[in-house]
């Protein structure tokens, strides 16, 4: 066999090349071994949690402060006091209103007129006599009217004709029967209050009608205590804005002087409303539930989340001498688990295969999905048997 003759730049060249794809080998097999193992990424399964607290407003004042200080051996821990504005207002009226099934009959309106003598002899007035309005609307005397020597007496008057036209105000009447200048020029009628009576109405009031009034009544004597609490807030906060008032109203006297079923065209209702508020800053009640939220949270898990808007609060108490109220409310938030959570131990998930990992993680009810990565996939099967290789992390939802 002949000798292959080598010459020593090649052998240089070839023993190079070799040398250096040993070293990338190594560099390769070493960077395999620092950094092959799994990532697994949990995405969580957020559970609803609610939580329902007091908390204690008081007036944001020295003395009101003090107060609030003595009395705090009286607040549990799961109270707060926050500061705010306490409002009371009373608020009353009467009114008028018409039954639904109410029919309008015209009838022969009726007054009183007083009638001035101012002769040197009585007179008499037969029943029936006449009397006559500016507008020629004429009424009659119901009875025999006698009017003494320099005196005055009053007459019951009757519409000559039914109908409302002869429902008219107080006026001067002049009387067609008299006929000397001396009787018509001393002797005077005159009406001081209006003939009523030429339109009549009759009805049914029935439990609508009533409640129908009442509630008409409620919330007009209500729209006027919140007119009178926003302007008494905005004199003490008018540099504050984005108050929340919270509201509790109370019906001290009602009564309405008719009962379902009365014959009646009209009725009254009398209402007497208290109406308590409560003003503050509602951050910082929201900060104050979302602490509360954050107690209620077993250990390894966290709040990933709360909504806002299912903040709810009532006014269920307060004391306007005392200047401090208690309102009860409520906050819902979603809590998930965490990365101490035993589930989640790197023991537990060694040496399983990346289907047998995924179903394991995604069996508890607090994990929604696992995404499990080997590394190098095309050497490594199993999660590693090291804990130290493998790497959990979970996914933080909106």
């Amino acid at each position: 066999m002949p000798n292959i003759f080598i010459s020593p730049h090649n052998k240089i060249a070839y023993i190079f090349s070799i040398l250096t794809i040993l070293l990338g080998a190594s560099i390769i097999l070493g960077h395999i071994s620092t950094s092959y193992g799994a990532e697994i990424v949990i995405i969580p399964e957020a559970e609803e949690i609610d939580v329902n607290f007091r908390v204690q407003i008081v007036q944001d004042s020295p003395s009101h402060k003090a107060s609030a200080e003595q009395n705090q051996e009286n607040i549990s821990d799961e109270d707060q006091t926050l500061t705010g504005n306490v409002l009371e207002t009373i608020q009353s009226a009467k009114d008028s209103y018409t039954a639904e099934a109410t029919v309008s009959m015209e009838d022969y309106a009726e007054g009183e007129i007083t009638l001035t003598n101012d002769t040197f002899s009585p007179i008499n007035f037969v029943a029936s006599t006449r009397f006559a309005s500016p507008d020629g609307l004429i009424f009659r005397a119901t009875d025999r009217v006698y009017i003494p020597t320099k005196g005055t007496t009053t007459a019951r008057v009757r519409a000559d004709q039914m109908g409302p036209d002869y429902n008219i105000g107080p006026t001067t009447f002049t009387i067609p029967g008299l006929k000397s200048p001396a009787l018509i020029e001393n002797i005077t009628a005159i009406s001081e209050n209006a003939m009523t009576g030429g339109l009549k109405k009759t009805g049914i009031v029935m439990q609508a009608d009533i409640d129908k009034a009442e509630k008409a009544l409620y919330d007009t004597l209500y729209a006027q205590g919140i007119d009178e609490i926003e302007q008494r807030l905005y004199e003490a906060n008018s540099a504050q804005t984005g108050l929340k008032i919270v509201i509790k109203s109370q019906e001290l006297e009602k009564q309405t002087n008719a009962a379902a079923g009365q014959e009646k065209a009209e009725f009254t209702s009398t209402l007497k409303l208290k109406i308590g508020a409560v003003a503050f800053k509602e951050n910082d009640l929201l900060d104050f539930a979302i602490s509360q939220l954050k107690k209620e949270i077993p250990e390894h898990k966290i709040l990933a989340a709360y909504d806002s808007s299912s903040l709810s609060y009532r006014l269920s108490s307060y004391d306007p001498d005392k200047a401090r109220a208690e309102l009860e409310a409520q906050l819902r938030g979603y809590m998930v688990l965490d990365a101490g959570h035993e589930i989640l131990e790197k023991v537990r998930l060694r040496n399983l295969s990346k289907s047998e990992a995924q179903t394991y993680l995604e069996n508890f009810k607090e994990i929604k999905s696992a995404d499990i990565n080997l590394w190098p996939p095309f050497i490594l099967k199993k999660v590693p048997h090291d804990i130290g290789k493998i790497d959990v992390t979970i996914k933080k939802i909106n």
